[in-house]
């Protein structure tokens, strides 16, 4: 199934910048609420732990300094990866001392190319790593939307949507991912990918996932910051279908 095209719509106003529609992080008590929550799963190869990788425990510092929840696990395998996915789906919001209804951002960090990702030694082709995915797209108790963000090399031109896509078809009631982000080229550089992971959910944090524009503005100010070029597939409730940016042609 194609994906269809995403244009930029930009609101002006009478200075003809763009506005700014920011969601408000205050809580009633005048205390700084959680943005989002982050989970991240990384799976790095052996060497990368002697050498001392890893994006897992500096993104997860980073984005907690930032005011977000985030925690990480290691995946030596694709078992461990969907013993993670099976103990997150078991997320329950009533559980939630406050903020119930935070988005779910699930960042994969791994070795991967353009079809696949790998744990440890086990290689998941796009369409095996969305039905791993599925007992956390069933989970009902969760309230906040479910976005998910790919860390590997290659990942950029994934077909993630399109298996999403089909299992929408065969479970109506699954949550299908708000966003699916990912970065665009061969090979990134693990400080290069750091750095723009970090942006990315600071400027989340900023604009929040609910405006298309707003995002397209974040990831085009950090491409000219760092070079990192981010794509994205959006989930349009109205349509059914994922659009995506870049707009491929």
């Amino acid at each position: 199934m194609a994906l269809l095209r995403e244009e930029k719509r930009r609101t002006s106003g009478s200075s003809g910048r763009l506005t700014v529609a920011t969601e408000p992080h205050v809580s009633h008590k005048g205390g700084f609420m959680p943005k989002i929550r982050i989970v991240i799963i990384e799976s790095p190869n052996p060497i990368d732990l002697f050498e001392r990788r890893s994006e897992a425990k500096a993104l997860a510092a980073s984005c907690n300094l930032m005011g977000h929840q985030a925690i990480s696990f290691l995946a030596k395998s694709r078992g461990n990866f969907k013993s993670v996915i099976n103990y997150l789906a078991s997320s329950d919001s009533s559980h939630a001392e406050r903020y119930p209804s935070l988005p779910l951002f699930l960042h994969i960090s791994s070795h991967g190319n353009a079809g696949c990702v790998a744990f440890g030694s086990d290689v998941v082709d796009w369409e095996d790593l969305v039905e791993d995915l599925v007992p956390v797209l069933k989970n009902p108790d969760y309230d906040g939307k479910f976005a998910l963000s790919i860390s590997a090399c290659g990942s950029g031109e994934n077909s993630i949507s399109t298996h999403t896509e089909k299992v929408l078809k065969r479970s109506p009631k699954i949550k299908m991912p708000s966003y699916i982000f990912s970065i665009l080229g061969e090979a990134v550089a693990w400080d290069d990918a750091l750095i723009g992971w970090s942006l990315l959910y600071h400027k989340i944090s900023q604009v929040g996932i609910k405006d298309r524009d707003l995002i397209i503005d974040a990831l085009e100010k950090i491409y000219k910051c760092t070079s990192v070029e981010f794509a994205y597939r959006r989930w349009s409730e109205d349509k059914e279908k994922y659009f995506s940016w870049p707009s491929r042609k």
